[in-house]
């Protein structure tokens, strides 16, 4: 967690400039990035590490019910919420003291039942949505995956490692990475890049945390892309579902997420003026996330990202989606 000294000092962390020139010197995108996580010293920075990874990955996560199937329509909000919940708190207990110590354990406890009901049924697939053609039916399973792809970036912040997930152990052409499904003349060069980039920021992060360049607040803070170039891909490839995720999951979730991508601001406030709302948010009780449909949870949540502190119903568990 940022200490309160920290705290003075995070308006004055690494210049952009000074950032990107520090990447491109180092350009540690030839390594595994298995092996760099593993390799770095502190379950903290790891934490981290990962943390990034997944909001790097997290659009994705909208496919992840692709398919007319009856089981990706019952665990595709659930998984969204409860990955986004353990996103959100784990990057707040980074950033500021006072989140409480089992907040991140009730999201990852919480993210784990729609997982395993989804992950028994993947392997029949095809089996569950053979009511168009195979074309079709690929289409939605690739897209699931990746999406199963991005999500398991979100665990990877709770386990620590990358891992590849057991529908890909047997696919030399398949990469943990591929967290996007993308067709097309350019897909193929397109998902290149998409990896490339993925890898090269994940580098950066373990080269910045190593040298201790940035402190863990600092980075928490900064751009999740350490150059333009990576920035522009993913706002190429990612825009559509961006708008997914601002449609199913509310508008102030996806502005803060696209927040992260660029640094600096939250909640479009300093970072000090937000860090009662964003603390609230992080330590609201096990009961607001899960005692209702997921789609009114996530209505309930998108309030409480912008709405009135002083609000009685602020936080409340029975506020509902109209």
């Amino acid at each position: 967690m940022a200490s309160h000294s920290q705290q003075a000092d995070l308006e004055t962390s690494m210049h952009s400039s000074e950032w990107l020139k520090f990447w491109r010197k180092r350009r540690p995108d030839d390594v595994s990035p298995h092996i760099m996580l593993a390799n770095l010293s502190g379950d903290a920075n790891k934490r981290l590490v990962a943390l990034r990874s997944a909001m790097r990955a997290f659009p994705g996560v909208a496919r992840i019910g692709d398919g007319p199937w009856e089981l990706g329509r019952e665990t595709e909000l659930p998984i969204r919420l409860h990955a986004i919940r353990a996103i959100f708190v784990t990057w707040s207990e980074v950033v500021f003291d006072g989140v409480r110590s089992d907040a991140r354990r009730e999201a990852f406890d919480a993210l784990a039942v729609p997982l395993a009901k989804l992950d028994e049924g993947l392997p029949d697939f095809y089996n569950r949505n053979i009511i168009s053609s195979d074309y079709a039916v690929a289409s939605w399973q690739d897209a699931t995956e990746a999406a199963r792809r991005g999500v398991s970036l979100v665990e990877a912040i709770d386990a620590l490692a990358f891992r590849d997930l057991p529908f890909d152990q047997d696919r030399s052409y398949r990469d943990f990475l591929d967290t996007l499904s993308i067709y097309g003349p350019t897909g193929r060069d397109d998902m290149a890049r998409w990896r490339a980039a993925q890898r090269a920021a994940i580098g950066a992060d373990c080269a910045l945390l190593q040298e201790q360049e940035m402190t863990q607040a600092e980075l928490a803070l900064a751009p999740l892309w350490p150059d333009p170039a990576s920035a522009a891909l993913e706002t190429n490839l990612t825009m559509s579902l961006s708008a997914h995720n601002m449609r199913d999951l509310g508008t102030h979730v996806e502005k803060w997420l696209r927040e992260r991508k660029d640094g600096s601001l939250v909640l479009n406030m300093g970072v000090e003026q937000a860090r009662e709302r964003v603390v609230r948010i992080a330590n609201l009780p096990s009961s607001f996330w899960g005692i209702r449909p997921a789609a009114d949870t996530l209505y309930a949540l998108d309030y409480c990202l912008h709405g009135d502190l002083g609000n009685p119903n602020w936080g409340s568990e029975t506020q509902r989606r109209p």
